[in-house]
């Protein structure tokens, strides 16, 4: 299936589509609280403190134009999937949620929500959304999962556990709650040094995540993509460390972020997935072509850089590193690892930039390794660690990567830092994480 056309932009914002088909899903790129003439959407009322909230009027935007992407697409809102949104304060939740209930009164989608400070591209805008969708001409039905022995997050986020459409189920990402005392496990304030909040909310999580995914005929052991939002990257190790205990010996494709802050206080990460449900044309397996290194085999962490299911690739997050030193070597320098500018001519140079293209460089002969090419992207998430400043490069290396291709992936763009302002990627002087969903033949 085609892609829309490429001058069709995300609202003139972003070098993307505002959606690609893959097969029988639609991708559809970040949309932003943004009018026809590119200015941030306000509310009308005449006080702050009256009518309508300005994160309603922001969120009402958002979700209308994503009807008119996905109506555009030949889908429909009935037919989301899976949404991700990124607010920049989690105090504005609950007017978000208002607003998410009138246009899904019933049957909602699998949404993940995280916030990102005021880190969004376009000063002003207090959120921003990408979200899959079920092509309108589909065979595959939209089924609702729902489990009694696991916690029920409908009635505060408005969400189902999960959404499963044909091969793959789509969880609802939420904070470790039981959704009545806020985190329920985590060390004890009698005991403060047994424990581990990170491992304690990462079992509570991954134990309720499993019941959910086997009765939608899948297993915790066929997550193929995940991302870690952590407030705080020190909590990693040990997230990780439980993390490697569930997901079996092929764990999913990851990227490992930092995000502002989570909708639960207390909350220290939640896990965004996506799974596969087997059946005859689509069963999970490890892929090491066109890898230079194996994260396993180097660092002792816990994802795989390629997992292929049926005629789908998906990729671990990349960085523009080339080459990884072990966790015993003292000696490791930033310029032994990332790819940079020369040290002595800062000006000279784009160091987002250098990283873009070099990323898409280690990309592009992993895809080629496993017979796919960049044509074939369906799905692009791009991770910036300082937005605001680097857009504007990434961008002008995203269109030097793409154009000779003629095809550009949808894209969701995605601010990165930890709460108390430091980077949001896992290794400095890293600026931007980019990871892949690919469909052969689109």
């Amino acid at each position: 299936m085609a892609t829309t056309a490429l001058c069709s932009t995300t609202q003139g914002v972003l070098p993307a589509p505002s959606y690609n088909r893959a097969g029988d899903f639609i991708f559809v790129s970040s949309i932003f609280p943004i009018d026809g003439s590119g200015n941030v959407v306000h509310t009308s009322s005449f006080s702050p403190s009256v009518g309508e909230s300005e994160m309603a009027a922001q969120a009402r935007a958002v979700l209308n134009t994503l009807k008119s992407v996905l109506d555009e697409a030949g889908s429909g809102l009935d037919r989301t999937l899976k949404a991700e949104v990124y607010l920049a304060d989690p105090t504005d939740f609950y007017e978000f949620k208002s607003v998410w209930k009138e246009f899904f009164p019933s049957e909602p989608p699998a949404r993940t929500t995280a916030c990102v400070g005021e880190d969004h591209i376009i000063p002003g805008c207090l959120l921003n959304l990408h979200a899959i969708a079920l092509a309108g001409d589909s065979q595959y039905q939209r089924e609702t999962i729902r489990v009694d022995d696991a916690p029920d997050p409908m009635d505060a986020e408005w969400v189902p556990q999960a959404i499963k459409a044909g091969p793959f189920v789509f969880p609802s990402i939420v904070p470790p709650t039981d959704f009545t005392t806020g985190v329920p496990v985590g060390k004890l304030s009698v005991y403060p040094y047994y424990g581990s909040d990170a491992e304690m909310q990462a079992h509570y999580l991954l134990q309720n995540m499993k019941k959910v995914v086997e009765a939608a005929g899948s297993g915790i052991d066929q997550a193929v993509k995940s991302q870690f939002y952590e407030v705080d990257l020190d909590t990693f190790h040990d997230v990780d460390g439980i993390w490697a205990q569930y997901m079996g010996p092929i764990p999913p494709t990851r990227s490992s972020m930092a995000m502002r802050s989570l909708l639960v206080p207390g909350a220290v990460f939640v896990a965004n997935l996506m799974f596969l449900a087997p059946d005859a044309q689509h069963q999970k397996e490890e892929t090491r072509a066109g890898i230079r290194w194996h994260p396993v085999d180097i660092r002792k962490v816990n994802f795989t850089p390629g997992i292929k299911a049926g005629d789908w690739l998906f990729t671990a997050g990349k960085t523009a590193a080339f080459g990884y030193k072990g966790v015993n070597d003292r000696d490791t320098r930033p310029e032994d690892i990332y790819v940079l500018a020369p040290p002595n001519l800062p000006f000279y140079f784009s160091d987002i930039e250098i990283q873009t293209e070099y990323t898409m460089e280690l990309l592009q002969e992993q895809l080629e390794a496993n017979g796919y090419t960049l044509a074939e992207i369906a799905d692009a998430r791009v991770f910036l660690i300082n937005a605001r400043r680097d857009y504007r490069g990434f961008a002008r290396a995203w269109e030097k990567v793409f154009e000779p291709v003629g095809k550009y992936p949808s894209l969701s763009l995605i601010p990165s830092n930890q709460a108390n302002g430091g980077t949001g990627i896992m290794s400095s002087p890293g600026l931007i994480e980019i990871d892949l969903i690919m469909k052969k033949g689109i």
